[in-house]
């Protein structure tokens, strides 16, 4: 097997991390430095020259900058967290002195503002000079200086943001009674201590099937009012101090606000343009999600009689059960099926069959956590990507899900890798976990398989492409979670006996119910993203309440600050709505595939080539239209979304 000498060579886990970190990023950046300082020297170069030059700088600037982001979420030593994250905020101020450089602006611009480029050569060229000015390249001095003062205390804000709920587990005490309704492993993982009460932690292996099956309401609402209460207060001033600094860095730039902003390179045109598509989902999904409410609190107040409202604490509970009640869905019964080993290699397989490659394990490959497995993704006879699982809770871990890109793919010079970080436990899943998973690998297939681009600015998972559209690939792959045909190959019990397809087909039955509601509680966190940007208020706390009263179709628990921990607040700033967004594509990329035989490889590598492969070389428009033989289209998401009513 041949295979292209550019993996990244990691540390083993207990080599020394601190040094590898700082000599990786010098190296790369002392390569940028170099690069860049050929296009300020020489205004004889050619178009295509100058294009090489940065494309070369800019890949040793993002593979520092990836990596170190990664290993700053993951690695078990705080101290080498602590100085990856110093040395990601180091690069992050190298590229934002770079792309607000004015000589550099001039040099770059000169040679291909009228330059005769075609085809991504062009793309680039036209992306890359919107960058400069959206760095401020073209302000004077003293407001350029603002500027980069701005930059090096937004970095600092966004990495104290992270690390402050990275760093807060909560947990609660509750009486074993309290895990009455909880399958037996949960319950036997969960011995009570000398105290005579049991422990729940706020890591998604405790709380997950917690809230989903603890019939003890009061325990339920305890153990969420625990999670809302996580980062806070620390978070409280820094949210404020970086909502401020981003209106400010706006502002600067010619923008009306951050939203403005934070869209310039997105598939959506504007803040108003989050409000108007907001304002539209919230009509279409709040009727099912208020009958969604009401029919929930009418089965709560079959337990409760005296139950005058339901708590957000009591929805996951009461989904779950009415899904026994109505279609025989039996989360329990479920997670009877779904080993955490057999989905994981199940995964494995299905997207190999799916996509014509082949996952080959790495067990001597360095990493920075014995937990850690790694695969090469193999096409034919060559490497074309590594993955690496990290999919286990541990202290100091990030704490979410979530694919980081360890290195950008770059055509015939490195290839791509990525890592699923996530908190899974290491038996019985829940469904949501199945979900999630393939979720999650929806992004780590798009990173591999993107990896053929030439263009650093147009490769991968580019935090500066159209990120409205990143989560929906991931969201499409959800789809093959519903299907008896793909579940009964890994969702199968301990005697070896496939999970039942009437029970898929109770699940998908069940789909949908509650939808209406969680689609209206994806409005909370929406509009929380954009209006906390657009508003600044001076009290967070009350701000956000106030979002959540009006949009959340269930009680809330007054007193909490669930934005302290909202982490997404960081990535996607004041565009939440992505999610919506992205699943409006991703409903309408799904026309594309037959539902009743999504194993058909045909179809699945027509996707791969037409939508993951080019990566952001191409608008998103274009790649959609690509695979559908049509422009893009929100009907399919229309009539879903109208479609969303509680069950009979």
């Amino acid at each position: 097997m041949s295979r292209a000498p550019s993996f990244v060579t990691l540390p083993t886990a207990d080599a020394d991390w601190l040094a590898f970190a700082e000599n990786y990023v010098s190296e790369r950046l002392d390569t940028a430095r170099a690069r860049l300082g050929t296009l300020t020297a020489d205004d004889a170069l050619t178009a295509t020259e100058v294009l090489a030059a940065w494309n070369a700088a800019d890949i040793a600037i993002t593979h520092a900058h990836q990596l170190m982001e990664s290993i700053s979420e993951v690695h078990p030593d705080r101290e080498v967290r602590v100085r990856c994250t110093e040395l990601q905020q180091r690069t992050q101020r190298f590229r934002t002195a770079r792309d607000g450089d004015p000589s550099l602006y001039a040099a770059v611009a000169g040679a291909l503002r009228d330059a005769s480029l075609e085809g991504d050569d062009a793309y680039a060229r036209d992306l890359i000079l919107e960058d400069f000015r959206l760095a401020g390249a073209h302000l004077e001095a003293d407001q350029r200086e603002r500027l980069a003062s701005i930059d090096d205390a937004l970095s600092s804000a966004t990495t104290e943001f992270s690390e402050n709920i990275r760093e807060d587990t909560r947990r609660i005490r509750v009486a074993p009674s309290a895990l009455a309704g909880l399958p037996e492993d949960y319950v036997d993982a969960h011995p009570a201590g000398d105290d005579g009460l049991v422990e729940i932690t706020t890591d998604y292996p405790d709380m997950t099937p917690f809230l989903d099956m603890s019939s003890d309401a009061d325990a339920r609402e305890q153990l969420l009012r625990a999670d809302y209460q996580r980062a806070y207060p620390a978070n409280d001033e820094v949210l404020g101090r970086l909502l401020r600094l981003r209106d400010e860095k706006a502002r600067l730039l010619g923008f009306n606000g951050w939203a403005d902003y934070a869209t310039a390179r997105m598939m959506m045109t504007d803040g108003d343009g989050i409000e108007t598509f907001l304002a539209g989902v919230e009509a279409a999904a709040r009727p099912a999600g208020e009958a969604d409410a009401a029919m929930l609190l009418e089965r709560k107040r079959r337990d409760v009689p005296e139950a005058t409202q339901l708590l957000v604490s009591d929805s996951r509970f009461y989904i779950e059960t009415l899904k026994t009640e109505r279609f025989g869905v039996d989360a329990r019964e479920v997670r009877r099926y779904l080993d955490y080993e057999r989905v994981r290699d199940g995964i494995l397989d299905l997207a190999a069959e799916l996509f014509g490659v082949a996952f080959s394990p790495v067990p001597d490959a360095p990493r920075w956590h014995d937990d850690v497995q790694v695969f090469d993704v193999v096409d034919g006879d060559d490497a074309i990507g590594r993955i690496y699982l990290d999919m286990h809770p541990r202290p100091g871990k990030y704490g979410h899900m979530a694919c980081f890109p360890l290195v950008t793919g770059i055509g015939g010079q490195h290839l791509p890798e990525g890592a699923l970080v996530c908190n899974f436990p290491r038996g019985r899943m829940t469904f949501d976990d199945l979900e999630t998973y393939l979720h999650e690998f929806g992004h780590l297939l798009h990173v591999v398989f993107s990896g053929g681009v030439r263009h650093s600015r147009l490769a991968g998972l580019s935090e500066q492409g159209e990120w409205d559209f990143v989560e929906a690939p991931s969201q499409l792959l959800e789809e093959w979670a519903w299907t008896h045909e793909v579940l009964a190959r890994f969702a199968i019990d301990d005697d070896g006996v496939p999970i039942p397809a009437e029970l898929v087909e109770a699940l998908r039955a069940s789909r949908d119910l509650g939808a209406g509601l969680m689609t209206c509680r994806q409005l909370v966190y929406a509009q929380l993203s954009y209006r906390l940007h657009r508003d600044i208020p001076e009290d967070l706390a009350s701000a956000s309440a106030a979002i959540e009263r009006e949009l959340d179709v269930r009680t809330p628990l007054d007193g909490t600050h669930q934005y302290a921990s909202f982490g997404h607040l960081t990535t996607y700033s004041a565009c939440y709505y992505t999610y919506q967004w992205s699943l409006s594509i991703a409903k309408d990329l799904f026309t594309g595939f037959d539902p009743e035989h999504l194993l058909d490889q045909g179809r699945t590598r027509r996707y791969r080539d037409t939508v993951l492969a080019p990566g952001g070389s191409r608008p998103a428009t274009r790649l959609i239209e690509d695979f559908l033989g049509r422009p893009f289209s929100t009907r399919a998401y229309e009539e879903w979304l109208a479609g969303l009513a509680a069950p009979e």
